[in-house]
């Protein structure tokens, strides 16, 4: 226990002791027919002015001590996350100059090793003013796991870059694009971490596009492993949560499950837009630029790269590497297709309205459509 708290208790305990003696003196007076009217008026004025401030001083330096507890664990928490921060940088900078030196031994590639070697100078040469950081305490607690998956998608990045520099043959213009993401990802963890910045979670142009939302949107977005949803007018269990981050995005899969039957319910970033796709047991080849469901062609609207946490009745996996391409054809038409460390995974399906789902939360009984 702490002096402040030692204090408060003290106090507390002496500001009790003597105002209980005082109502003491006044019942056994009282009692005895000795106590007049006078004699009752000091015996309270006595217990406010000796007992009250005891009382009264004894609640306030607990209440300050249980304040200046909770400044000590923050400012700890920020003089840790600072320290990470700084060991981040070290080993980020450390690795972009080895995978310097190598892109550096193909003559063809020595714009890319520069331009490693001026990244990992500019990380490992960050300023920071720590002082005016902890002052103006930018970060919020609630942004701390977003800037967790910051460095998961740093490292994933990282490392696809790794790999990509090791093939004896390789893309000129993959490399760039992936450094361009690279360092994109950084800038927003910056202005996160620095500023307190958040990046969009939703594309401008989708928040143009979006409609009004809908009453099934809401319970949709708090849908969590456990749950049940009706679909089509069949009951499924949420069995898996599938959350990816990419560019300071974030969006969800879960992964329906009723016997041996599975079906992903895809939502976009934000929950602007829901589809239900159907497994496919074959998964086309990744990346290709249509993309042949259900007798129509599919374009290819968007893909990329993504950390995903995944929860699962079987446990949890954080900062797992994922690439991702995106399908739309006509009759609001999507196909999802993933490629995983060991495996491929791809989904056929048609965007939904949110209030065509009904959502079942673990504490509500599941009934049938």
């Amino acid at each position: 226990m702490d002096t402040g708290r030692a204090w408060g208790w003290g106090l507390i305990a002496l500001g009790g002791t003597i105002g209980l003696l005082l109502l003491l003196w006044l019942l056994v007076t009282a009692a005895s027919g000795e106590l007049r009217a006078g004699g009752f008026v000091l015996g309270l004025v006595l217990v406010a002015v000796l007992a009250l401030p005891l009382l009264g001083g004894g609640y306030y330096l607990l209440q300050r001590s249980a304040t200046e507890a909770q400044e000590a664990a923050r400012f700890e928490a920020r003089r840790r996350l600072l320290e990470s921060d700084r060991l981040f940088r070290q080993q980020a900078a450390a690795t972009l100059r080895q995978l310097a030196e190598q892109a550096a031994r193909t003559a063809q590639e020595t714009a890319v090793a520069e331009r490693l070697q001026a990244l990992a100078t500019r990380i490992e040469q960050a300023a920071r003013d720590e002082v005016a950081w902890y002052e103006a305490s930018p970060l919020a607690d609630a942004d701390l796991p977003l800037l967790r998956r910051f460095d998961d998608a740093l490292q994933a990045e990282t490392d696809r870059l790794a790999e990509l520099l090791a093939r004896g043959e390789r893309d000129a213009e993959e490399v760039e694009a992936l450094l361009d993401r690279w360092e994109r990802t950084y800038r927003q963890r910056e202005a996160l971490l620095v500023s307190g910045r958040r990046a969009p979670a939703v594309a401008p142009e989708a928040l143009l596009r979006a409609r009004p939302p809908t009453r099934g949107v809401e319970a949709l977005n708090a849908l969590a492993l456990g749950d049940a949803v009706t679909v089509d007018f069949e009951d499924y269990l949420v069995q898996g949560v599938v959350s990816y981050f990419a560019e300071g995005r974030t969006w969800r899969l879960f992964i329906l499950r009723d016997g041996d039957t599975e079906r992903w319910l895809w939502s976009a970033p934000g929950g602007l837009s829901w589809a239900v796709l159907e497994p496919l047991a074959s998964p086309p080849t990744p990346g290709t630029p249509q993309l042949e469901a259900e007798g129509v062609s599919l374009a290819l609207v968007e893909s990329g790269s993504a950390t995903v946490d995944l929860a699962t009745v079987g446990g949890t996996e954080q900062g797992i590497p994922v690439d991702y391409w995106r399908y739309t054809g006509p009759d609001r038409r999507l196909a999802w297709v993933e490629r995983w460390p060991r495996e491929t995974r791809a989904g056929v399906g048609r965007e939904i309205f949110p209030d065509t789902i009904a959502v079942w939360p673990r504490s509500a009984p599941v009934s049938s459509g």
